[in-house]
């Protein structure tokens, strides 16, 4: 066969040979412009006039020959003379050959095709199986201008399925409302068995149900219902057979309940002692399908004692009274011998009896009377009876009225008076200013009477430069301190004071600036102000980017996606497409992975990542919990993505003492609306409905999701913990010398990069520099106040503080709801002969000794100072390169290692790893134990629900692995596993990208 080949392949080669020729000379020489002719191989002769062969079509990974049919393998080329093939190391000449020209291209096209039968693939016994490949060259020979490209490899497997199931679905017992799961492993195939699953003889459509298979072929129910009871067979398929497993039954039983007692029934007895009933039945909700019934009993029997009504008895009669007027005498008697009770009856009869006196010999009343009886007379009470009194009444009313309008009338006359001797005294309007009260634009004030001492200024809030009037109404997350603290007021020296801006006054056109100072929660505060002070100087803009297209980029698109009060600082972006990258804010310690797949082939999208550090953009916390992360905004917001990216940022929880509940807390309102937080998840209680996986390293978390907003990480302490939180500590100063006063801030900020990278932009604004290493301090859950105190101070200088001690409240650190929070020593200076100062600040909290940490200060002030920069060896965690991906516009805040890759695993070798641990084995050696080995198994689920869980692995190590070693000890863990076949395909390849 090989021979007949070689013949064949001699035979066809001396006929293009002749064939070219003949077109030759039908062009007359002129072999450049003969026109395509249909069913011709070859093309010119001389290469460089071709340029290099280039492959627009090269064999698929996988070809599956089914029973006796041939698989055809397809290549086509450009640029290109000639297309051979080679199989299994093999030159192949029977490939059929083809050439035409494609008008989108506007090139000439080489088409090669080759048939691969069964028994080929049947008789080849080599390693690593039987594969083919393209070459295309752009000249007939081997030549040295000649160029030679290689295709992928096409791996041809004879497609099979065995008969009988690694592992069928056995019948199932499920209570309603719980999970369950069905289990199956198809029997062994090529390719790889799809599974699928019928409910009573018709297959489930997963898009309908609620149902979810996984990638190992199980039937997951994340809450089953009475419905889902049935009959259940799994089956499997591919392109050569079908497979029926046996059937297994899904019972969804219901345990009776027990329904709410009956009011108790009235006593059996009216009178002395009985019982009563009340009863249940157990039909919330009923048993069914062999649920458990209700334990207990239907009834409850209860004693009852029921009060016996008395009926009431008349006491004794009074006696007698005295002969009225009347002749009548009478007495009395009550209903109270005993009195009626508890429902009995009223005595019956009357309690007044009346009888005459005189036996009959009443005298004679008349109208005037006489000697012999009183005289009574009758009193008439007419109409006109109080017609005076309602008259006086009247008058009283009128009267308080009148006066009423006299006395308004009076005081409106006197305020008008008023307010046109004050018009008179001032100045009249200038044309701007009337111009300005027309249209309501502009206001104008009294101008301020500077030989006071002290001036009222209006504060407003300043972000940025920009000033914002308070809001009236706060949202869900502002939080906004009513309490004034002294370590929440630092001491700014004049000459920082000067760089602030505050409110203004205007007088005669110039601008007077008095300067607040860092507390604005309050509406109004008195500062002295000194004449001899010169005028500040207003807080320039921030220095210009390096990068000028960034400022062009953002005021084009992330200006409208962005909040306004996100600083520069603390945001960048870039464009992505299918291929992924990676996005990085190195200054705040956050990366956005983006891997390969998951924008659409051929669209782009602009990604970006923030740092939302103003207070107001916080989740409300209660008592015990605390944000331990910064406060991430992943945009656009809403755009959710084809497969899940990573958000990786740092946290200061310490694990290590444990204790710790954590909960990720996601906002999906617009940028423009304050957010409204929601917790999504707690981690260790997620369920299979959760769309979001959470890994959690030492001082990382990693975030994969699909949907893009805000993310917050936030704990508190577990029942009985006391979990800790690592806190750093940062002193700084004025670079000015002081003239009487030195200012030390302390700040006390959350152990993340990005905390100390927003204390240090805050101080550079102001001039402040470093005076120390920044320091980590434990602090622990508990209520124990952190405290400061100042010691060992140069002699020259003493504090001006009544005591050299400080103390923050447990609540306003643990909380974690404000940003640079701080408080400041001011120290006075005694002896102008002094140029240097000294002290150590110790901070520890209180009642927990163990947790202490020492600030050693030393300033010179002859010697010349520098601002305040970020040292990178004090940051935990702190990475010295970064790869970021970008296609377009990217932020300058993004460090860019363009020589670096993205991913260590290029697709190629990604692709092959998923085809070998995304089948399950009866040996476990699968992804799970590559899960189990990566230490990302705690919510395994997460990945089982994925269509290759291999390769959402792969992401996520992608995004937590960045050391240099990340390849060689992924290759290491594939041999201690016993996968020498995974660790293999790292090592072909390694010599050209490990």
């Amino acid at each position: 066969m090989q021979f007949k080949r070689k013949r064949d392949f001699i035979s066809t080669t001396v006929f293009n040979v002749c064939l070219t020729a003949v077109v030759f000379l039908v062009n007359g020489g002129h072999s450049e412009s003969r026109e395509f002719v249909p069913g011709a191989v070859h093309g010119s002769s001389d290469p460089r006039l071709i340029g290099s062969p280039m492959f627009i079509k090269e064999p698929e990974p996988y070809y599956y020959i089914v029973k006796n049919r041939p698989i055809n393998i397809h290549c086509k080329a450009v640029s290109a003379v000639q297309i051979k093939f080679r199989c299994a190391g093999v030159d192949q000449y029977h490939e059929i050959t083809e050439e035409y020209f494609d008008s989108n291209l506007n090139k000439k096209v080489i088409s090669s095709r080759l048939e691969v039968t069964r028994d080929e693939v049947k008789d080849y016994f080599g390693e690593g199986g039987f594969w083919c490949e393209c070459y295309a060259t752009n000249s007939l020979q081997d030549t040295d201008n000649g160029k030679k490209i290689k295709s992928r490899k096409g791996m041809v497997e004879i497609a099979m399925m065995r008969r009988w199931f690694e592992h069928e679905p056995m019948s199932l017992r499920a209570a309603l409302d719980t999970d369950a799961q069905l289990t199956c492993l198809p029997p062994e195939g090529k390719p790889r068995p799809e599974v699928f699953w019928l409910k009573n003889g018709e297959e489930i459509d997963i898009k309908k149900t609620n149902n979810i298979i996984s990638s190992e072929g199980n039937l997951l129910f994340p809450q089953v219902r009475i419905s889902d009871t049935g009959n259940y067979t799994c089956g499997a398929r591919n392109v050569v057979a079908k497979r029926i497993s046996q059937s297994a039954v899904l019972t969804v039983y219901v345990n009776g309940s027990w329904s709410t007692w009956s009011q108790w029934s009235t006593c059996s007895v009216k009178c002395g002692r009985g019982s009563q009933k009340r009863y249940r039945a157990c039909t919330n909700p009923t048993p069914l399908n062999g649920g458990a019934p209700c334990v207990g009993e239907t009834s409850q029997k209860t004693e009852c004692t029921a009060i016996c009504p008395v009926r009431g008895q008349w006491s004794m009669w009074s006696s007698w009274s005295t002969c009225s007027p009347d002749c009548l005498h009478h007495r009395r008697r009550s209903c109270d011998d005993p009195p009626p009770e508890n429902g009995g009856g009223y005595c019956s009869g009357n309690d007044l009896d009346s009888t005459n006196c005189t036996g009959g010999m009443c005298r004679e009343r008349t109208l005037y009377g006489d000697l012999r009886g009183p005289v009574k007379t009758a009193t008439t009470v007419g109409p006109n009876a109080g017609s005076g009194n309602i008259a006086l009444y009247i008058g009283i009313c009128v009267s308080i009225v009148v006066l009423a309008i006299f006395v308004i009338l009076v005081a409106l006359a006197i305020r008008r008076k008023s307010q046109n001797a004050n018009n008179s005294n001032q100045p009249p309007l200038t044309d701007e200013e009337k111009k300005a009260h027309k249209n309501g634009n502009g206001v104008v004030s009294v101008p301020p009477d500077l030989t006071q001492t002290v001036v009222i200024v209006q504060h407003n809030n300043m972000n940025n430069g920009i000033s914002r009037s308070p809001s009236l109404e706060a949202p869900n997350n502002n939080h906004v301190n009513s309490v004034e603290n002294i370590y929440d007021k630092p001491d700014i020296s004049p000459s920082m004071d000067s760089r602030l801006s505050g409110g203004t006054l205007t007088k005669n056109g110039k601008t007077l600036f008095v300067e607040p100072t860092f507390m604005n929660n309050r509406p109004q505060e008195k500062l002295p102000y000194e004449k001899d002070v010169p005028p500040p100087v207003p807080l320039g803009p921030r220095p210009p980017i390096q990068n000028n297209n960034v400022m062009d980029s953002r005021q084009s698109m992330m200006s409208v996606q962005l909040p306004s009060n996100i600083d520069m600082e603390a945001v960048a972006w870039t464009t992505f497409n299918h291929q992924g990258g990676r996005l990085v804010l190195s200054d705040s310690g956050v990366a956005l992975t983006v891997p390969e797949g998951a924008i659409k082939k051929g669209h782009t999208e602009e990604l970006f990542i923030a740092v939302c550090r103003d207070d107001k953009d916080r989740p409300k916390l209660s008592d015990h919990q605390t944000v331990i992360s910064p406060v991430i905004l992943v945009g656009p917001v809403k755009h959710d993505m084809l497969k899940p990216v990573i958000l990786s940022v740092q946290h200061c929880a310490n694990m290590r003492q444990g204790g710790w509940m954590l909960s990720l807390c996601t906002s999906d309102t617009p940028t423009d609306e304050p957010p409204r937080w929601h917790k999504i998840v707690t981690l260790g209680q997620e369920t299979i409905n959760t769309p979001i996986y959470a890994q959690l390293d030492p001082n990382h978390c990693h975030i994969m999701t699909e949907y893009l907003q805000r993310y917050a990480l936030i704990g508190e302490a577990v029942h009985g913990g006391k979990p800790i939180k690592i806190l750093r500590l940062a002193a700084f100063a004025p670079m000015m010398p002081p003239s009487m006063d030195f200012s030390i801030r302390v700040y006390v900020v959350e152990d993340t990069q990005d905390a100390l990278e927003s204390v240090i932009q805050e101080e550079r604004k102001f001039g402040g520099r470093l005076l120390d290493k920044p320091k980590q301090i434990p602090f622990q859950d508990g209520g124990h106040n952190l405290c400061l105190t100042i010691e060992e101070l140069t002699p020259g200088w003493r504090s001006k503080l009544a005591a050299n001690y400080q103390e923050i409240p447990f609540q306003h650190i643990w909380s974690g709801t404000q940003n640079n929070l701080h408080c400041s020593f001011s120290l006075e200076l005694v002896d102008r002969a002094y140029h240097k100062v000294s002290c150590k600040i110790q901070v520890y909290q209180k009642a927990i000794l163990s947790n202490r940490q020492v600030l050693n200060i030393s300033n010179n002030f002859k010697e010349k100072s520098t601002s305040c920069s970020t040292p990178s060896s004090t940051l935990k965690g702190r990475s010295s390169t970064v790869t970021t991906n970008s296609s377009s516009g990217f932020s300058s805040m993004v460090t860019l290692d363009p020589q670096g890759q993205n991913f260590r695993l290029p697709t190629h070798i990604r692709t092959r790893l998923c085809m070998l641990l995304d089948p399950p084995n009866a040996r476990g050696n699968d992804w799970r134990m590559l899960a189990q080995a990566l230490t990302v198994d705690r919510y395994v689920q997460f990945f089982a629900t994925k269509g290759s869980p291999t390769e959402h692995i792969l992401d996520l190590w992608e995004a937590r692995h960045r050391e240099e070693t990340a390849v060689t000890d992924l290759m290491n863990i594939f041999r201690v596993m016993g996968r020498l076949d995974a660790a293999s395909v790292l090592e072909e390849d390694r010599g050209s990208w490990l």
